[in-house]
């Protein structure tokens, strides 16, 4: 006896032809069409933000522009009134509107807030930044001047000079 195999193969459809050649890549081909133009258009606009935010040079270059993003990352976006860098010298000068003084608060409390205030930003600021070997934060309330922080890369958060003035100043 023999046995018979049968094999099973779907009917056509009816109403529906293969696509082939073209019409079958051209879904594909748009897919990817639209993905480079939106990720074209995106990097696009983070070079066109980026020269306006950093003066004419991107941001990852500017010196300053770096320090005040790391000072702003702690003490807030609109804290950072004036950056100065001197590539002579490679120093940079950072003036800050505390976000953190209250003068309703105790002396030793707003004198800890600051310390911390301007060292995490000033660390913040000079890591990986090999472009700036000494960093000086002013910390401000309005117009007075509350405290300046000093310090240098690789310097431990503890040893960086605080010194205190205006209201906060030794009495």
């Amino acid at each position: 006896m023999r046995s018979r195999t049968v094999s099973k193969v779907a009917p056509p459809a009816v109403g529906r032809r293969a696509r082939t050649g073209l019409r079958a890549g051209l879904p594909w081909l748009l897919w990817v069409l639209a993905t480079v133009l939106v990720a074209g258009g995106l990097v696009a606009l983070d070079r066109v933000y980026q020269r306006r935010e950093g003066g004419g040079t991107p941001v990852a270059t500017n010196p300053a522009s770096r320090v005040a993003g790391g000072i702003r990352s702690i003490s807030g976006g609109d804290a950072v009134r004036k950056t100065d860098y001197d590539p002579a010298t490679k120093k940079a000068q950072v003036e800050v509107v505390s976000r953190y003084y209250d003068a309703k608060k105790p002396l030793k409390e707003n004198r800890e807030y600051l310390a911390t205030e301007g060292r995490l930003g000033a660390q913040l600021a000079l890591f990986g930044n090999e472009t700036v070997t000494e960093l000086t934060v002013r910390l401000y309330a309005k117009d007075a001047l509350l405290a300046t922080v000093t310090a240098s890369p690789n310097q431990k958060f503890e040893d960086m000079k605080v010194e205190y003035s205006g209201p906060l100043a030794q009495r």
